[in-house]
């Protein structure tokens, strides 16, 4: 590309966060896409934890991962009772004070003088937002809320467009006052590979399956005591099937179950993957937790979700959004998930649910 046509092109920062993986996701998935798809911009992916360590300890370690593994319904209440203009504007201020131990980040954003930047993460947006409104002459500033409910938290002042998965996330965010000519009804940002044809049976034979059964992927990172329960119901099953355990990256949880349940050619453990495209796309039936960005790629793909230990707040909502709409199952307990499991692959259908590609339509906004 010439120097002339490289200064042309629009500069777009995308800023998320490690606190789950979804947020990380949606980010790499619309740089991805502006990269391969979009010639005339220039996108770069910030993961916000690598340039400020300690904030990305605290936000991810010591209180996400702390919360939802060890105090879950805590984790739930706060949700809700911050879930008000109130608590939530009393909250965003609090974020503020943060800004003096967050410079090095701060000055690494504004340095880049990006002519918009997109966050995937709402903590960092309230941390950073303000800074980049004051400090980058004619930014444009976005939000992707990577959930299927408008939390009052999003609604930061700064921002000049939201975002968001459908109509009930609109109305959540203008019910917590955010300017409804500011919402963008997009969907939510997944990799461009969720969108492409693909044949199921040659993927199943190129990750190991040999056969045509049926596929199950179960996707947990979680150490939970259904979780064992579970897998040995679905491979005792009457019906042929292929089963896939991805364990998230949990060492402890992938050796627990490689220990207890003994090998056999249509059962598949890994600890980890970059490939969890292929084996959503080769698996019928998805079992997870409903993360949002899980969510999305199971819609995009037109694959049954099973939802599985929602972390109270935003996930409880996400699957009761799904469960009502009908694109899935919430499921408690290794009974119940084994039954949802059999219910689903007597009747497996494959309709792509949302064919229209966020990222696009994204972009299209800048």
């Amino acid at each position: 590309m010439m120097k002339g046509a490289e200064n042309m092109r629009k500069k777009i920062l995308i800023v998320s966060m490690k606190a789950g993986f979804g947020h990380l996701r949606a980010g790499q998935a619309l740089a991805d896409y502006a990269n391969e798809c979009l010639p005339e911009i220039h996108a770069t992916h910030l993961d916000a934890g690598e340039i400020a360590p300690p904030l990305a300890k605290l936000f991810n370690q010591k209180i996400y991962e702390t919360a939802v593994r060890e105090f879950p319904e805590l984790w739930g209440k706060a949700y809700e009772a911050f879930d008000h203009r109130l608590p939530a504007r009393a909250l965003r201020h609090i974020s503020r004070l943060q800004a003096p131990f967050c410079q090095k980040l701060i000055n690494h954003v504004v340095s880049l003088q990006p002519d918009a930047v997109i966050f995937t993460y709402v903590a960092v947006a309230q941390l950073l937002a303000p800074s980049c409104r004051h400090r980058i002459k004619d930014v444009k500033l976005a939000m992707v809320v990577t959930d299927y409910h408008g939390h009052s938290l999003y609604n930061i002042p700064a921002i000049d467009c939201f975002f968001v998965a459908d109509d009930f996330v609109s109305k959540d965010l203008e019910s917590t006052g955010v300017d409804p000519s500011k919402i963008k009804i997009t969907g939510i940002p997944v990799k461009k590979t969720f969108y492409a044809d693909y044949n199921r049976q040659k993927l199943k034979r190129k990750l190991g399956f040999i056969d045509d059964s049926k596929t199950i992927l179960f996707i947990s990172r979680l150490d939970r005591d259904f979780i064992l329960p579970t897998l040995e119901k679905i491979l005792n099953s009457k019906e042929p099937l292929n089963l896939i355990m991805v364990c998230g990256g949990n060492e402890t949880l992938y050796q627990k179950i490689k220990k207890q349940i003994r090998r056999r050619k249509n059962f598949k453990i890994l600890n980890w993957t970059n490939r969890l495209d292929q084996y959503m796309k080769a698996a019928d039936i998805v079992v997870s937790k409903p993360g949002g960005l899980a969510i999305s790629e199971c819609l995009a793909l037109g694959k049954k979700i099973i939802m599985v230990d929602p972390i109270p707040g935003q996930e409880e909502r996400n699957a009761k959004f799904i469960a009502r709409c009908g694109y899935g199952q919430i499921a408690d307990g290794a009974d119940q998930i084994s039954l949802a499991v059999e219910k689903y692959l007597r009747d497996v259908k494959e309709e792509p649910l949302t064919r229209i590609n966020a990222c696009d339509k994204i972009f299209s906004y800048f």
